[in-house]
């Protein structure tokens, strides 16, 4: 029997696994001072509370080989929150946590600054923060080949993580290459995944093509629920109901097998 992943035994007497405001993600002002434009880095998304649920709660199949240490990237990382939060929980079980955002509007400078402001005030030990690798990956220029040799770290990644990144135009249809592309191409194994966690119904329009998109770049999806978690009641269909509910879904995303 596969014993529970440890915590990391460096942690922060202070810390707490079940406080979603443990860390400290800066305020209005310093955002302002550091991007020039909303790169929606700023807040906690719901979605990726969601995701970090649950993780937590299949721990033990998703971390419970220690021998094997992770190797995880993150799409959208945007403040770190959810980096951190597994880093932190998981250090023991963590090897590299790839934490992605794009250049432009600072948003990659955003992360950076948030990532040191938590290990500055002990919320991160030095340990912790040496395992995130904040990374620059812009969807619109996409060149992930086996062959790059400026991205090296990169690379033998386990499984790749999201959290609501489909609110405009261009995401729908760059992110699922930007996914099929990851998991073609830097990841360990040819049976690797993605958990993404995506808001149903938020931008209805949107969605179908985004789900429509995955299909066309040869990716297969399907809704995973936590242990223990009833059949929630299905989804309206897209455009049926003036106020669908918004719930949060996590679907594993994987290159489609012949």
């Amino acid at each position: 029997m596969t014993s529970k992943p440890p915590d990391d035994d460096t942690n922060t007497s202070n810390s707490d696994d079940d406080d979603v405001n443990f860390f400290c993600l800066g305020d209005a002002a310093l955002y302002m001072q550091t991007t020039t434009f909303n790169t929606t880095g700023q807040k906690r998304w719901d979605a990726a509370v969601a995701m970090k649920e649950f993780l937590f709660d299949k721990a033990e199949e998703m971390f419970g080989n220690t021998t094997e240490k992770k190797k995880i990237c993150e799409l959208g990382s945007g403040n770190g929150w959810l980096a951190m939060t597994m880093v932190k929980k998981f250090s023991c079980s963590i090897d590299t946590f790839y934490a992605t955002e794009m250049d432009a509007g600072g948003a990659l400078e955003w992360l950076n600054l948030i990532l040191d402001m938590n290990r500055e005030k002990g919320k991160l030990t030095p340990i912790q923060r040496e395992k995130i690798y904040a990374r620059s990956l812009d969807w619109n220029d996409v060149s992930l080949n086996k062959e790059d040799k400026d991205d090296e770290r990169m690379s033998d990644i386990d499984f790749l993580l999201g959290s609501d990144l489909v609110y405009e135009e261009s995401g729908v249809k760059m992110l699922p290459k930007v996914i099929a592309k990851l998991l073609s191409t830097r990841c360990k194994e040819p049976d690797a995944f993605m958990l993404y966690a995506h808001t149903k119904h938020r931008y209805d329009g949107m969605d179908v093509d985004f789900f429509g998109n995955l299909e066309k770049e040869g990716l297969d999806y399907e809704e995973v629920r936590k242990n223990g978690t009833k059949t929630p009641p299905p989804s309206p269909p897209p455009f049926e109901s003036l106020f669908p509910e918004l719930r949060v879904a996590v679907f594993r995303i994987c290159l489609r097998t012949e």
